[in-house]
């Protein structure tokens, strides 16, 4: 009988001390492995890890989808929506946009699409607009539709001098990759949030007051 107590004892002291382990506390964001890349697939950090990295200090979260997106699709809580096109970037010079994203030719080197150096700033405040949206004291952690955008965004941060090793691809939430799932087809993700139905949605932006540089 004694044995079968102290057997019993043995267990529930097992048993209590598997249940006090503590989960280990994520204060900051992993160190890049390829620090002067923003390639998704040399991230860090990817959706199905995301979770894991969310709600830290001194850190800025950014969606670049567009804003029907971001409502109709659902969002990853703590992110701001900032859309990538017609808001940082154009494609030419009549649509709006801080910038430029083409292939530039300067000297010997060829910047393609998209690439560090391939931006060029539409307004003499374009710079200053930027650094104002985008902190440099902060880490910057980017999601888009599939990954492609969050590298085109975090390419124009390193244009503009940010530091590659605080710059952060966090992938897609609409769309999948190869090896990579998109965050809202992810089961068991937390911070989903869930999307709202609209059909139209109108934002304007005074592009007047702004300095235009002629090309």
């Amino acid at each position: 009988m004694k044995k079968i107590i102290s057997l019993l004892v043995i267990l529930l002291l097992c048993g209590c001390s598997a249940s006090v382990e503590e989960e280990e506390i994520i204060t900051s964001l992993p160190k890049k492995t390829f620090p002067s890349s923003n390639l998704l697939s040399d991230s860090d950090i990817y959706p199905a890890i995301l979770d894991d990295y969310l709600f830290l200090e001194n850190v800025m979260y950014v969606d670049t989808r567009d804003y029907l997106q971001f409502i109709n699709e659902g969002s990853v809580a703590g992110f701001v929506n900032i859309p990538f096109y017609d808001i940082i970037v154009s494609l030419n010079e009549e649509d709006n946009g801080l910038y430029i994203m083409t292939k530039v030719e300067d000297g010997d080197k060829t910047y393609m699409l998209g690439e560090v150096g391939s931006f060029i700033p539409k307004y003499e405040e374009s710079e200053e607009i930027v650094n104002a949206l985008f902190p440099k004291d902060y880490d910057i952690v980017v999601l888009s539709t599939a990954g492609v955008e969050s590298t085109y965004l975090l390419n124009l941060l390193a244009q503009l001098g940010y530091d590659y090793s605080r710059l952060y691809n966090a992938g897609g939430f609409s769309n999948s990759s190869v090896g990579y799932t998109a965050y809202r087809e992810l089961e068991d993700s937390k911070y989903l949030v869930e999307h709202m139905e609209l059909t139209g949605l109108t934002v304007n932006f005074n592009w007047d007051n702004l300095t235009p540089i002629e090309f």
